[in-house]
């Protein structure tokens, strides 16, 4: 049975076929992997000679190129996402600065309100114990007391001006006589406002 020989010549060629298929796969690993970087880079293989020296002389158009950049617009978007949410949250400060202030002006009158209405009822206070302390009964009855004590000094100065020639008789009579009423009248009064006090007294109240 023949034998199949393989020359030099075709083991050489095997061998170069191999390691071109071997570039090959790296180069597309490396471009895989470089992917993402190549898309945010500028691609400076795409200008043309007279671009790439106005790149370097013309800082407006560098600054052009720049902006181009995917990268760099993605920075700019969340420059100005964070500008747009820094805005809002003072504005919404601002609002509630401006509630707070609202509530602090709603607490001040609430408070001078309500330092009125104490001073108010301090005053009804004084003017209800006042009036309790003239109509308490002990007080009643020294008041009736000194209602007397003037008809009776009344009387004695009627009687006093009668002898002297200052008052008629009929004058007398009237004036003595009214005088003489309102004491006995306040005399009654405070006897029977005594008889209750004792009343009230002996039954502890």
């Amino acid at each position: 049975m023949p034998t199949t020989q393989h020359s030099p010549q075709g083991h050489g060629h095997a061998h170069s076929l191999a390691q071109g298929h071997a570039l090959d796969r790296s180069e597309a690993k490396d471009s895989t992997e470089n992917g993402g970087e190549a898309g945010n880079m500028p691609n400076l293989s795409t200008l043309s000679l007279d671009e790439l020296k106005q790149l370097d002389r013309d800082p407006e158009f560098f600054d052009d190129f720049i902006e181009e950049m995917s990268v760099v617009q993605h920075l700019n978007e969340e420059l100005d996402s964070m500008m747009n949410q820094v805005e809002n949250i003072s504005r919404e400060n601002e609002s509630k600065g401006s509630h707070l202030v609202e509530l602090k002006r709603r607490l001040s009158d609430d408070y001078t309100a309500l330092k009125t209405l104490g001073e108010k009822c301090d005053q009804l206070n004084k003017k209800y114990l006042k009036k309790s302390e003239e109509y308490a009964p002990q007080h009643m009855r020294e008041l009736l007391q000194i209602a007397a004590s003037n008809a009776d000094a009344d009387c004695d100065r009627h009687v006093e001006h009668f002898l002297n020639g200052k008052i008629d008789v009929q004058t007398f009579l009237n004036t003595y006589q009214s005088s003489k009423k309102i004491s006995a009248e306040r005399k009654a009064k405070e006897e029977r406002l005594g008889t209750q006090l004792s009343a009230l007294e002996r039954a502890g109240i």
